[in-house]
C-alpha cells in the first residue's frame, strides 16, 4: 500500500485547573481549543473529571469530554466527545 503523506499543522491549547476538594479526591476542569490553521478549523471545548486516590500512588476517576476532538492531534474525525475512564499512576 502507497500512502501519501502531507505538512499539516494542528495545535491543541489547553488550560488545566486541578482541585483537591475532599481528602483523597480529585477535580480536573479543562478548557481546550484545537487550532488547524492549514484548515482554517478552529474548535473549543470543555473536559471535566473527577479522580479517587487508591494508596499512594493510583487514582482512578471518570469524566467528560464535552469537545468532539481528541488530544491526538493525529485523530481529527470529531467523534471524540463522551464519558471516559482514567487510571494514572504516579511515583
Amino acid at each position: 500500500m502507497n500512502r501519501e503523506f502531507f505538512d499539516s499543522r494542528a495545535n491543541l491549547y489547553v488550560l488545566r485547573a486541578d482541585w483537591r476538594f475532599v481528602h483523597r479526591w480529585d477535580a480536573l476542569v479543562e478548557v481546550r481549543t484545537l487550532d488547524l490553521p492549514d484548515a482554517d478549523d478552529r474548535r473549543n471545548g470543555v473536559l471535566v473529571g473527577m479522580y479517587r486516590h487508591v494508596g499512594d500512588h493510583i487514582k482512578a476517576g471518570v469524566g467528560y469530554n464535552f469537545s468532539d476532538f481528541s488530544d491526538d492531534l493525529t485523530q481529527l474525525d470529531y467523534t471524540y466527545q463522551g464519558l471516559f475512564v482514567n487510571l494514572v499512576a504516579k511515583y
